[in-house]
């Protein structure tokens, strides 16, 4: 077995056409390569704790579906008014890798917290200019 092409000095465990990597550099470098890829950083912890099988713990959240559904209006209204008004932060909510509708796209999604529904359900309920 060669040893890693990064370091030089451990086994090599992972391997691409011009590079083979040790355990420590192989995750060095898929965390500098998650990190460009511009994910969150719940994202990225959801991916290596997948990685190794591991549950990610999180309080409860709710998709824009979710919140929708206990107004009566449509996902896409929720959407716009969280983008209208700035509510897609980290107070509000969260991004999470999520599967996209009627494809095998990963996408990010925003998903929203107690206060994230609490302050779109304040001001969507009797306000249709929203």
């Amino acid at each position: 077995m060669p040893n890693c092409t990064h370091c030089q000095k451990r086994q090599a465990i992972a391997f691409t056409t011009f590079e083979c990597y040790c355990q420590g550099c192989a995750l060095d470098i898929a965390l500098i390569l998650l990190k460009h890829c511009q994910l969150s950083e719940n994202s990225i912890n959801a991916l290596v704790a997948n990685g190794w099988n591991l549950p990610v713990s999180t309080s409860h959240h709710y998709s824009a579906t979710n919140i929708a559904q206990e107004l009566n209006c449509s996902a896409q209204k929720i959407g716009r008014t969280a983008n209208r008004l700035g509510l897609k932060i980290e107070q509000y909510g969260e991004w999470r890798l999520d599967q996209a509708a009627n494809s095998r796209k990963q996408i990010e999604t925003f998903w929203y917290n107690a206060a994230g529904k609490q302050r779109l359900i304040e001001l969507l309920q009797g306000n249709d200019q929203l």
